[in-house]
């Protein structure tokens, strides 16, 4: 069989189109999606009815509900404040969860302004994963008043004040009223002066400054964390009570609100305590501030060198994650001194304990066990016994992640945002939100604990919808607030640092409670 040329099959598509005339139209779409429209020219292309066209700001189009917006746009745009369009996906806030099947109109979002990525990831990404599971939990056996389910709205921080402010100015423009976060206290400020004019409202699960109950922000900024006036009384009478007492104790202090107000509530329960000049502080920049590695370098090495020179018997790090950096720093000049002076014992604030095992990772093998035996931290507690041990299953199968120490205060903070929503009519703001808020914390109202199944839901709902107030008990304990400033008093708990059986592989396990009301600490 003789196969033809191309230039006959070419020839013979001429004619054939030659004979059709016009009748046939062979209409190719540019594209399906925006990724059909990347192009070598560098310009950002969308695909709108599948042509690529460049995008329209939403905040240019005009609308009167989330339809008109869906349809100019797509289903991550909204109807915002001052009835123009709003997207609720940008450069920082790129997490989108929507419930499927569900109109625009018949979504109330969430937000939430956590370190997502960089330095703090390890505290932001557990907060986010509990408040998704909030969400899905809420979906999965409720709905709010008009039948609406819930959507949030995921936004990073990286631990910067001005980019948490940045983040908040776009969830207010979306409409969004109620807010997980900041995670991190020197965000605060920056970001409720951006929300608390909005009309929205923060609830913060791990911001634990105590200068923070105190903001002119209109009743508008809360937090399920304890209030750092007491972390500061516990860290003081937890150095009180080694034995023998320490005579030179060295605060390792963040040059920021969270670690100079601990400083100022620390100092003076100490001065009865140790000797004339027995205290020395040490203030430090925030990791972030540095241009490049070698300003870090110079800036904490100067400050580790300043404390190993009073040749401390305690140190205590009233910061962050960069107690990574200040330990390893003090514990290489130890090394190297001779004679080489006794290792001191290493106290850690609520920021900074989830850097605890990396700290250990980041030492030999052999000196391992003896790091451990000298190393602990202090938090507000965050960890209900009947509540946490299931749900930190759920967590765990639902991330494959660890839900570590906070996550269960954000989990319920996102939750008491959403019970508080399920008593308030469609288009509630920031103060009415206040307002159910007191009333899920009324110690004289329905107890509920979330230890009981997700049923925990639909009896707050029921008892709300009956009038009744409700005294809810969490996934991190008592959840009562202080309406006046916005705190949910706590109790601490002080973790050991431990090696798990059989291996040099570290765990924190609790070994004392701290009775705010008493100023006491008791072995576990």
């Amino acid at each position: 069989m003789r196969l033809r040329s191309i230039a006959s099959i070419t020839t013979g598509l001429g004619l054939l189109t030659a004979s059709l005339g016009c009748s046939v139209i062979l209409d190719f779409p540019q594209c399906v999606d925006d990724i059909d429209c990347t192009n070598a020219q560098g310009v950002e292309l969308v695909c709108r009815n599948s042509e690529c066209i460049e995008p329209i700001p939403p905040s240019t189009v005009a609308c009167q509900t989330d339809a008109d917006c869906v349809a100019a746009f797509d289903a991550s745009v909204v109807c915002g404040v001052g009835n123009v369009c709003a997207g609720l996906t940008t450069a920082r806030c790129e997490l989108l969860v929507q419930p499927q099947g569900i109109a625009s109109e018949n979504i109330v979002y969430i937000g939430s302004v956590l370190p997502r990525t960089g330095t703090y990831t390890e505290l932001g990404r557990p907060l986010e994963f509990a408040i998704q599971l909030a969400v899905e939990d809420f979906n999965s056996s409720a709905s709010l008043p008009g039948g609406a389910k819930v959507g949030f709205v995921g936004c990073d921080s990286q631990g910067d004040p001005a980019l948490a402010a940045e983040a908040a100015r776009e969830l207010t423009a979306a409409g969004i009223a109620g807010i997980v976060g900041p995670g991190l206290s020197s965000s605060v400020i920056e970001t409720a002066n951006v929300t608390a004019p909005a009309r929205s409202l923060l609830i913060s699960p791990s911001a634990s400054a105590r200068l923070l109950a105190a903001l002119n922000d209109q009743d508008l900024v809360w937090r399920t964390t304890g209030n750092d006036a007491v972390q500061g009384a516990a860290i003081a009478e937890r150095i009180a009570s080694l034995e023998p007492v320490p005579q030179r104790v060295v605060a390792l202090v963040k040059n920021d609100i969270y670690g100079q107000g601990l400083l100022e509530d620390m100092a003076p329960r100490l001065a009865d305590v140790l000797p004339n000049d027995g205290l020395g502080t040490v203030l430090y920049s925030e990791i972030d501030s540095f241009s490049d590695s070698q300003e870090l370098l110079a800036e904490y090495g100067a400050r580790v060198a300043t404390a190993f020179d009073r040749d401390p018997d305690v140190i205590v790090i009233l910061g962050s994650v960069e107690a990574r950096e200040l330990i390893l720093f003090y514990l290489e000049a130890w090394a190297g001194a001779d004679p080489r002076p006794p290792l001191p014992r290493f106290i850690v604030s609520n920021e900074a304990i989830v850097a605890l095992d990396d700290i250990v990772d980041g030492v030999s093998e052999s000196f391992k066990a003896s790091l451990m035996a000298n190393l602990e931290g202090i938090t507000h507690a965050s960890i209900d016994e009947d509540n946490f041990g299931q749900w930190e299953i759920r967590y765990g199968i639902r991330f494959d992640a660890d839900a570590g120490l906070s996550a269960g205060l954000a989990y319920d903070a996102a939750m008491m945002l959403l019970l508080a929503y399920s008593a308030l009519p469609p288009g509630a703001d920031g103060p009415a939100l206040a307002g159910a808020l007191e009333r899920l914390s009324d110690p004289s109202g329905t107890a509920v604990s979330f230890g009981q199944g997700l049923s925990f839901i639909g009896a707050v709902q029921q008892t709300l919808g009956a009038g009744g107030n409700v005294d809810l008990r969490g996934i991190s304990g008592e959840l009562g607030f202080v309406v006046d400033s916005g705190d949910t008093p706590r109790d601490l708990t002080g973790w050991n640092v431990e090696p798990i059986s059989g291996t040099l592989r570290p765990t924190l396990r609790a070994r004392r409670h701290y009775d705010r009301a008493a100023g006491t600490w008791t072995d576990l």
